[in-house]
């Protein structure tokens, strides 16, 4: 009778094992997506920095002055300017704008703003996933380990 008692608790701590495994590996997954999505937001952010920075760079120039522009592959070309009272901004859906050098320059700190409250936001996710793998990585640990906190034989 013990022994029949003894195998269906093997059988359950093998199973709540077993489930808690997927449950990790499935917090695993969680945590890399959005390490993922975390990368891409900051990638995001420094580009805004970067347009930002740029349009306050382009107010001190005038037309006909000649730049340096970045094409891809690290490799540049001469272009001179045509003017400097507009830029043209992508508002989304494949839709652009021009707008002034100001409105633009306020536009893409506002984007980057909406870029760092999702950031945050998403670090406190991650930190969620975090523990609560780390809860159930403890409790297979535990189970591993056995009842009287050794590993079986």
């Amino acid at each position: 009778m013990e022994e029949r008692e003894s195998d269906e608790g093997g059988r359950e701590q093998q199973a709540e094992m077993q489930t808690l495994a997927l449950t990790l590996r499935q917090y695993q997954a969680q945590a890399q997506a959005t390490s993922q999505e975390l990368l891409f937001v900051q990638q995001a952010i420094a580009e805004h920095e970067k347009a930002i920075e740029t349009i306050k760079q382009l107010k001190k120039l005038k037309q006909g002055d000649e730049l340096i522009v970045p094409i891809g592959a690290n490799s540049s070309i001469y272009v001179t300017l045509s003017a400097t009272d507009s830029v043209i901004v992508m508002i989304g859906g494949g839709v652009s704008a021009e707008k002034d050098p100001d409105s633009s320059a306020q536009y893409l700190k506002e984007k980057k703003e909406e870029l760092e409250l999702s950031h945050r936001e998403m670090t406190g996710i991650m930190q969620q996933i975090e523990q609560e793998a780390q809860k159930v990585q403890a409790r297979l640990q535990g189970l591993a380990s056995g009842p009287s906190g050794q590993s079986p034989m």
